[in-house]
């Protein structure tokens, strides 16, 4: 590598251009030795190093000391300059300030994990970043590229995990979410790191005076499948996780409409007879609708909520910041 002068950048070391400054700011051997802190001997076999570099004398001996060159004199300022941007540029990053901050960050996430947290999140940032918002944005197609570039700050995605049978209480569900998860599918990408946020399972939502409950509170499985369902689906075809477990019992139940939201859906529960089998951290939502929550007939996959992000930002102190946010208001739902 040249520059347009025709010097090799690869015989330039940084402690070359520490001891050009120096010699030069201090016009001694011996002083610009003693501030950097190498023998007097070290800094002449230096500035020999120098002068053969440069092409020049750099200092030359004078009345009342060390004189310096034209070229050194021209080299004085913008070496100085280069040095202290290349200071700034190693420095620790300055903290981020929250409460000064006007700072928006993106990020994509499922509607059950917007219901559930971002009222939460929107007054923590009210009381400790008034400045700072958020923009929630829809899921990219190329997600990885998206939060790559920064143009997508955390993606917030649904990781299913290995089946299991589903707590019997929303307080056994709780204690479940310090258990080791298994995820089923495929790992992020090596350059996005991942967290879990939170982990759920799935029961059922009914109106309270549903025809179907009882006295028992329960559904059986025969009386699940015969009754008639709402299902989220952002894509709006395909399967849902309840379908692929009702087949493998050569089950299977009838979805007479099809949302993409749960929000939409727990208001369609509500007005209706049809059943919604959501994420069991919704029970409080769907209890101020006026639904029950009742365990699923059948096993059913439990899920985790994760946090994606790109492993260059990583140590950004705006970033970490925004992640410890999304962090604690999931540990406190």
């Amino acid at each position: 590598m040249h520059d347009v002068h025709g010097i090799d950048l690869h015989r330039i070391d940084l402690n070359l251009l520490v001891a050009l400054d120096a010699l030069i700011r201090q016009r001694s051997v011996t002083k610009a030795a003693q501030r950097t802190g190498v023998s007097q001997s070290a800094m002449s076999h230096t500035l020999r190093r120098l002068r053969d570099l440069v092409g020049d004398p750099l200092l030359v001996r004078a009345k009342g000391g060390m004189q310096l060159t034209p070229r050194a004199e021209a080299l004085a300022t913008p070496l100085r300059s280069g040095l202290l941007a290349l200071e700034r540029a190693l420095a620790e990053p300055e903290a981020f300030d929250a409460s000064r901050s006007t700072r928006t960050f993106r990020l994509c996430s499922p509607d059950a994990y917007d219901l559930l947290t971002m009222p939460a999140l929107l007054a923590r940032l009210r009381r400790d970043a008034p400045a700072v918002s958020v923009a929630v944005l829809p899921t990219p197609s190329a997600l990885e590229g998206a939060l790559e570039s920064g143009d997508l700050d955390v993606a917030v995605v649904p990781v299913q995990l290995s089946a299991r049978a589903l707590p019997k209480s929303a307080a056994d569900d709780r204690s479940a979410a310090t258990e080791p998860a298994e995820p089923v599918g495929e790992s992020p990408p090596a350059d996005l790191v991942q967290r879990t946020l939170l982990r759920d399972s799935l029961c059922c939502y009914l109106r309270v005076a549903h025809p179907a409950l009882g006295h028992s509170g329960r559904l059986s499985l025969t009386r699940y499948c015969s009754l008639a369902h709402v299902l989220v689906s952002p894509r709006g075809e395909g399967p849902g996780v309840v379908d692929v477990a009702l087949a493998e019992r050569d089950r299977q139940r009838r979805v007479a409409v099809r949302v993409p939201s749960f929000a939409t859906a727990l208001d369609i529960a509500a007005s209706s007879d049809l059943v919604l089998t959501a994420p069991r951290s919704l029970q409080r939502l769907a209890s101020a609708r006026g639904l029950v929550c009742c365990a699923a007939p059948l096993a059913l996959p439990r899920h985790a909520v994760t946090m994606l992000w790109h492993a260059r930002f990583s140590e950004d102190p705006a970033h970490r910041w925004f992640r410890q946010q999304l962090l604690d208001t999931s540990n406190r739902r």
